[in-house]
């Protein structure tokens, strides 16, 4: 099964370049060689420039909605969609920079990092994210998620 994912990663890799290479070649038909390449290089910029921006809103949210007791997983997936969008815009390439600029559309923002945290579920980090809020009792076997009992104890004093 190993060599088999790996024939599969390489026959991609290889498909993904062929790709990439006729579009520089579509493109530099078109528009010229020497803007082609300048194209590729602007993206790259406003790739940066993008992911510095936006993800600076994005966590300045995310953290508010965190103050707020909320769990803020949409502004999280939000973030992680612009992140990805800016590495793809970042990465040489027209097919790439198509990618990185769907991943930036504010309306499919928050659809396309969602994808990504459910794909990536079984990593602790997003599993931690998405069962912040549930707790499991463990003296029960078979323990449901219920919500935790909270208790505040502590003096005061009436003036």
């Amino acid at each position: 099964m190993r060599k088999q994912s790996g024939f599969i990663f390489l026959l991609g890799f290889i498909l993904y370049g062929w790709v990439e290479f006729e579009a520089l070649i579509f493109v530099g038909n078109i528009v010229g060689g020497f803007l082609s390449f300048i194209g590729i290089f602007l993206t790259a910029f406003i790739g940066i420039y993008l992911i510095r921006r936006l993800n600076r809103r994005v966590f300045m949210s995310w953290q508010s909605e965190r103050q707020n007791n909320k769990p803020g997983l949409s502004k999280l997936a939000e973030g992680l969609s612009i992140l990805l969008g800016g590495l793809l815009l970042v990465i040489p390439g027209y097919l790439t920079d198509l990618i990185g600029l769907i991943c930036m559309i504010p309306i499919l923002r928050t659809l396309i990092g969602s994808i990504i945290i459910a794909n990536f579920a079984d990593i602790r980090l997003f599993a931690d994210l998405r069962k912040k809020h549930e707790y499991n009792d463990p003296n029960k076997e078979n323990s449901e998620t219920t919500s935790p009992i909270i208790t505040i104890d502590g003096d005061y004093t009436e003036k």
